[in-house]
């Protein structure tokens, strides 16, 4: 349910407070056993996802990186840059022009 919920919902934050809450579990618990189901933390785990899905878009859409940005969760152009070249060693137009 959760990993569906992050998967729907990329361009939203979503955070361990507000899951913990709506399912009635300890934030704590809910990061451990996350962590146990898929093999990495929930921020991580969603980060991966957000990478995957903006790489999709800038290999299939003509929508600029702001756009991508934000379709999958960063306010920031610059800190969602930073993130994809972390992920995926080009930056976002870069990778646009090799894929």
């Amino acid at each position: 349910m959760i990993h569906d919920q992050f998967i729907r919902h990329m361009e939203r934050r979503i955070t361990i407070e507000d899951l913990s809450k709506q399912y009635h579990v300890n934030p704590t618990t809910l990061k451990s056993v996350f962590k146990s189901v898929y093999g990495a933390s929930l921020a991580a785990h969603i980060k991966k996802h957000r990478m995957e899905r903006a790489a999709e878009l800038l290999r299939e859409t003509d929508m600029s990186i702001a756009e991508i940005a934000a379709a999958v969760g960063y306010e920031s152009q610059g800190k969602f840059a930073a993130a994809f070249k972390n992920q995926f060693a080009a930056l976002p137009t870069t990778y646009r022009k090799q894929g």
